[in-house]
């Protein structure tokens, strides 16, 4: 029997006394994980929350134990009922660019812009350190230096712990092309080490015969917003003297970013957790030493509080805009909430597609409570040929998916990738590459559509395998 869509709990009652025990709720993964799955049993239970402005949002909403955390009431946090999809459009889009930003949040950063234009102060202003200091104070890392895209927050951060020309720089090869850049644009070479193959992110294991004389660093992604084993990369990592910077651009708010790290950079392209207008990233630190090179590295090797006044060499004009650090300073306050959506829909999607998994058809991610769930990623059980097909199954059902990252580093056909790569096999990561998908999940997706998504997936799986 097909298992349908899982049903929403229903709502506690508002007017619940407050619990003498009282959780802490820290806005981290670990924090929301356990609150979906409260509220996924109908509790609604007290909390006690940390002040950081990322939480405000979430925050007053369990402050008051509000039944709009819930997608069963008409003013829910959850998206309504999207739009009918027009002639050639998908009934499911994948991620519709004009639902990267709720309704609340497009007014908000149209008036934080508008601010900024006034006062002229567009390039540096205020805005900037104070959306520094609130990344820092939600993820508990006392420096950061924004950024005008993960990227330069990547190349930063390298050249700061010394990477340089000749220099090699352990990383995995399914990442976003920006990852392998960052060391390039430092004149270093990725070196690629195969992956764990239950959380699809660097083996620490694998990494030490992967160390050579010229290693100068080592860097984790934690992809699709799952949390890479980063306190084993970084036990490797010291015993060889090696600093670690850490790809956390899918992950922010993961307990566990940036404790194992000297470097942690975010992104906040409009398509992340946390997106912004435009590109932005940025690059946090708790070694002061570090930062200030970072600061300098970030805007041409400028000593930090000196106008025009070079400490460094040289450096990069990276800095955020203070326009954009503007518009990110007012959508703050929705950052945990934002993350809170996406548990709660990704807790929906493996509960409904259980069944599947049970019986071999489908690989499901486990709910776990180090995932951000950027992406919703689900494996077939046979190979690439089986994927595609059933993504064409979807596809014909209005179900728009993607494969993310459709090539691995060392499978691009650049005349660089094939002399350095050329001789480079990574079973596990190419396995999972032949058989990955994703699944629509962002912040604007509705529960109707996800009952979509759950239908077509059960009735597309039944038919490939009847």
């Amino acid at each position: 029997m097909t298992a349908g869509p899982a049903s929403p709990a229903s709502p506690a009652s508002p007017a619940s006394p407050p619990s003498p025990t009282a959780q802490r709720f820290t806005g981290d993964s670990a924090g929301i994980h356990r609150l979906v799955l409260d509220l996924r049993r109908g509790e609604i239970p007290a909390h006690v929350s940390t002040q950081a402005l990322a939480n405000r949002t979430l925050a007053g909403l369990l402050d008051v134990r509000s039944p709009r955390l819930l997608p069963s009431t008409s003013d829910s946090v959850f998206a309504p009922e999207a739009p009918p999809a027009g002639p050639g459009r998908p009934a499911v889009p994948f991620l519709p660019r004009e639902r990267l930003l709720t309704p609340d949040e497009q007014r908000t950063a149209v008036a934080c812009f508008a601010r900024a234009l006034a006062s002229g102060e567009l390039t540096s202003g205020p805005a900037v350190a104070r959306f520094e200091h609130g990344l820092g104070e939600f993820l508990g890392l006392p420096h950061a230096v924004a950024t005008s895209s993960g990227t330069d927050a990547l190349v930063i951060a390298l050249l700061a712990v010394g990477v340089g020309r000749g220099d090699e720089v352990i990383m995995p090869a399914n990442s976003f092309a920006a990852t392998e850049n960052a060391v390039f644009a430092c004149g270093a070479l990725p070196v690629l080490v195969d992956v764990d193959p239950e959380r699809h992110t660097l083996d620490p294991t694998l990494i030490e015969a992967a160390v050579t004389p010229r290693t100068r660093a080592v860097l984790p992604v934690h992809l699709y917003g799952r949390l890479a084993d980063a306190a084993g990369v970084y036990r490797v990592a010291r015993e060889h003297g090696l600093p670690v910077v850490e790809d956390a651009c899918q992950a922010i708010g993961v307990a566990g970013v940036g404790r194992y790290a000297d470097a942690t950079v975010l992104s906040f392209n409009p398509y992340k957790n946390f997106g912004l207008t435009g590109k932005a990233g940025a690059v946090l630190t708790g070694d002061s030493a570090l930062h200030a090179r970072m600061e300098g590295l970030a805007y041409h090797g400028f000593a930090p509080g000196e106008k025009n006044v070079k400490a460094g060499l040289w450096g990069l004009n990276a800095k955020i805009d203070n326009s954009t650090a503007t518009v990110a300073t007012g959508l703050l306050p929705g950052l945990t909430l934002n993350n809170y959506r996406r548990a709660f829909l990704a807790h929906r999607y493996i509960e409904a597609l259980a069944e599947l998994g049970t019986a071999g058809q489908l690989h499901l991610p486990a709910f776990t409570d180090d995932h951000a769930w950027h992406l919703f990623p689900v494996r077939v059980p046979g190979g690439e040929a089986d994927r595609d097909s059933l993504r064409v199954r979807l596809r014909e059902s209005g179900i728009e998916t993607d494969v993310y990252y459709p090539v691995l580093t060392h499978q691009h056909r650049t005349p660089l990738h094939e002399k350095l790569f050329g001789d480079v096999v990574l079973p596990r990561t190419e396995k999972l590459n032949a058989t990955v998908f994703h699944l629509p999940l962002h912040n604007g997706l509705s529960v109707t559509e996800q009952d979509r998504v759950i239908e077509a997936l059960h009735a597309a799986v039944h038919a490939t395998t009847r």
